[in-house]
C-alpha cells in the first residue's frame, strides 16, 4: 500500500483511536494523539536521550519548526521515533532537538533530519502494528553523557508490573493544552493478554493488541499516561528502551492503558536497520 493510501487510512481511523502526536495544520498530514498526564516536572539530564521532533509543512516554508512528536537517541546519528509521526513526510520537513527542557525553546542542540527509514509494515494487520521509524541526523549529536545520551534498546519484554517512565511535552489531558516543559510519568506495565481484554470493545477488529506492541496503565484506576504530543517518544524500563509512545483511546482512562510500539519485538528491524546504515 502506497504513503499516500495509509496517510488518509490513518486520517479516518484517528477519529477512533488516538495517536499521539501533535495537531497539525490543514496543510499537513493529519494524526492526532495522546501526552503525559498525571506526571511530574523533570530534567533533560533525567531523561537524556529525550528528543523534541520539530516539523514544518512543505506548503508552508515561511512558518517556524514546531513540535510534533518526542523520540529517543540510540547513538549519535540515529533517532528513534513512531512511523505515524513521519508517514507522508521528507526528511527535509523535520528538525531534532535534543538536550532541552523546552517545548520551543532552542536551548538546545539542533540538527537536521537526512533520512527516514519507517516500518514497510506499518499498519499492516493491525491499527498502528509496527509504528516505529528510524531517523538519521547530519551532523551527529554531540552526546556529552549528561543531557545528551544514548539509550540501551531491549531484546526481552519486560514483565508485567513492573515499572516503566514515560517522558514528552504533550498535553496533560485528552485534548488539552500542550505542556511547554518537560514531564515524565511512572506507569506500570500491562500484559498484552489483559490490554487486548481491555480493547475488545474499541473500535473494530482493526484495533487489536498485537506481539508488536506494549501496553502500560493503571488498570481500573487510570489518570496516568501518555497523551497527544508524546507520540513517538520513550517508554523505559530499567535504563532501556522498551516501548514508543504510540496509540490509545483517549488519554489516562482507566479501562483503557497506553499502547507502544514494542521495541524488543520489533528490535530484529532496528538491528537489520542499522546494520545498513552502518555498511553505507
Amino acid at each position: 500500500m502506497s504513503r499516500s493510501l495509509l496517510s488518509s487510512l490513518c486520517a479516518l481511523l484517528c477519529l477512533v483511536a488516538v495517536a499521539r502526536s501533535m495537531p497539525v495544520q490543514e496543510d499537513e498530514v493529519t494524526s492526532q494523539g495522546p501526552r503525559i498526564v498525571g506526571g511530574y516536572v523533570t530534567d533533560v539530564s533525567q531523561t537524556p536521550y529525550q528528543i523534541s521532533l520539530r516539523y514544518k509543512g512543505i506548503t508552508t516554508p515561511t512558518n517556524p519548526f514546531r513540535h510534533r512528536c518526542g523520540g529517543s537517541i540510540i547513538s549519535s546519528t540515529m533517532v528513534v521515533t513512531a512511523a505515524h509521526c513521519i508517514i507522508g513526510t521528507v526528511a527535509s520537513q523535520f528538525k531534532v532537538v535534543a538536550g532541552t527542557n523546552l517545548l520551543s525553546g532552542t536551548d538546545g542542540i539542533i540538527v537536521s533530519v537526512s533520512k527516514i527509514i519507517m516500518h514497510e509494515e506499518y499498519f499492516s494487520g493491525a491499527a498502528y502494528n509496527n509504528d516505529i521509524a528510524l531517523l538519521i541526523v547530519d551532523p551527529p549529536l554531540p552526546v556529552n553523557n549528561f543531557t545528551i545520551k544514548a539509550i540501551e534498546l531491549a531484546s526481552e519484554p519486560p514483565l508485567a508490573g513492573a515499572v516503566s517512565k514515560i517522558s514528552g511535552w504533550g498535553t496533560t489531558s485528552s485534548g488539552g493544552v500542550a505542556s511547554n516543559v518537560l514531564l515524565a510519568v511512572d506507569v506500570p506495565i500491562v500484559s498484552n493478554e489483559d490490554c487486548n481484554k481491555d480493547y475488545e470493545d474499541f473500535g473494530d477488529d482493526t484495533y487489536q493488541i498485537t506481539p508488536a506492541m506494549l501496553c502500560a496503565g493503571v488498570r481500573g484506576v487510570g489518570g496516568k499516561d501518555a497523551c497527544q504530543g508524546d507520540s513517538g517518544g520513550p517508554l523505559v524500563v530499567r535504563d532501556q528502551l522498551h516501548g514508543v509512545v504510540s496509540w490509545g483511546n483517549a488519554c489516562a482512562l482507566a479501562n483503557y492503558p497506553g499502547v507502544y510500539a514494542s521495541v524488543a519485538n520489533l528490535r530484529p528491524w532496528l538491528d537489520s536497520k542499522i546494520a545498513e546504515e552502518a555498511n553505507l
